[in-house]
C-alpha cells in the first residue's frame, strides 16, 4: 500500500478499539479494489466526543465506523433527526458529515446467510442490550415478529428502547428465564461473555428446541452462550457475520462499491488465529 498526502483517510473509532478486527476487513477490500485510502484504528477519549466526532472531518478524514460507547454521539455529531444511534460517518470533500446505522440491515443479512430459513421460524424475538448495536438489530428485526422483548441490566434502558418500537417490550432482567423460554430469536448484543469482560449464567435449558441463538461477540468466536446452545442442539450464529455485513454496507456507502464478502470470513479466522 502506497500512502501518500492524497490518500483518503477511514477509520473505526471507540474505547476500547484496538481490538477491533475492521481495519483487516475494510484494507482487503481497499486493496481488492485498488482504491487510494486507508482504514485504522482511532481510539477517542474526550469529554465532549461530539465535537471530536464533528472536528474529524476538518482533518480530512472521509468515513467512520464507530463503536462503543460513541454511537449515540455520532448520531448527535452528524444531526441525524432519524437515528438514535449511528455506526456509520459519512464526510463529503467540504467537510459535511452524514450518519447511518448498518447494524440491523447487517445483522438480518448475516442471519439469512446462517439460517436462510429464519423468517418461516421466528415470530417472538428476545435482544439482550439496549445499547447502540441491541437498538439497530431491535428495529430491523421488529417487522418480522409479533413480539419483541429487549432485557436490559439497566431496566430503564430497556424501557426507553422498548418505547421506540412498535412491537417492543422491555423484559427485566431477572425475567430472563422465561424470555429464553419464549423466544424463537434470542440476540445477544452486550459485552458479557467478551474475552476480558464479565460472563453470565444464562438460561439456556429453557430454551425451545427450535430456537436460534446468537450471539454478536467474536472474542472469543465461540461464547459460553453459544457453546451452552451448541451442547443443546441449538442452531448458532457467531459474530463474526454481523461484523462482516455491517462492514460490508458501510464501504459500500464510502466508495459506491459492494465489496466481496465470501472472502471476509476466511480473512478474519486467520486474523483470530494468529
Amino acid at each position: 500500500m502506497n500512502i501518500s498526502s492524497t490518500t483518503q483517510v477511514y477509520g473505526v473509532i471507540g474505547s476500547p478499539v484496538r481490538h477491533s478486527l475492521s481495519p483487516i476487513l475494510h484494507n482487503a477490500w481497499i486493496a481488492d479494489h485498488g482504491l487510494n485510502a486507508v482504514y485504522v484504528a482511532l481510539e477517542l477519549k474526550n469529554e465532549n466526543p461530539i465535537a471530536a466526532l464533528r472536528a474529524l472531518g476538518s482533518f480530512g478524514v472521509r468515513g467512520a465506523n464507530v463503536t462503543v460507547p460513541y454511537k449515540e454521539a455520532a448520531a448527535r455529531a452528524a444531526g441525524a433527526t432519524d437515528l438514535a444511534v449511528a455506526n456509520v460517518l459519512r464526510w463529503d470533500e467540504m467537510g459535511g458529515q452524514s450518519a447511518f446505522n448498518t447494524d440491523g440491515l447487517g445483522f438480518v443479512h448475516a442471519l439469512s446467510e446462517s439460517q436462510p430459513d429464519w423468517r418461516a421460524r421466528v415470530k417472538r424475538v428476545l435482544v439482550i442490550g439496549a445499547g447502540g448495536a441491541g437498538q439497530g438489530i431491535a428495529r430491523a428485526l421488529s417487522p418480522h415478529a409479533d413480539t419483541l422483548h429487549i432485557a436490559n441490566r439497566t431496566p430503564a434502558r430497556a424501557d426507553e428502547t422498548a418505547a421506540l418500537i412498535p412491537n417492543g417490550r422491555a423484559l427485566r432482567w431477572e425475567d430472563l428465564e422465561r424470555g429464553f423460554g419464549g423466544a424463537d430469536l434470542i440476540v445477544q448484543t452486550t459485552s458479557l461473555g467478551m474475552t476480558g469482560q464479565p460472563d453470565q449464567a444464562w438460561p439456556v435449558e429453557m430454551c425451545r428446541d427450535g430456537a436460534i441463538i446468537a450471539d454478536i461477540v467474536y472474542r472469543p468466536l465461540e461464547t459460553p452462550l453459544l457453546a451452552a446452545a451448541r451442547s443443546r442442539g441449538l442452531a448458532t450464529m457467531d459474530g463474526l457475520g454481523m461484523l462482516i455485513h455491517q462492514a460490508a454496507l458501510s464501504f459500500e456507502l464510502w466508495f459506491g462499491i459492494m465489496p466481496d464478502v465470501a472472502k471476509a470470513r476466511a480473512r478474519l479466522m486467520a486474523a483470530l488465529a494468529a
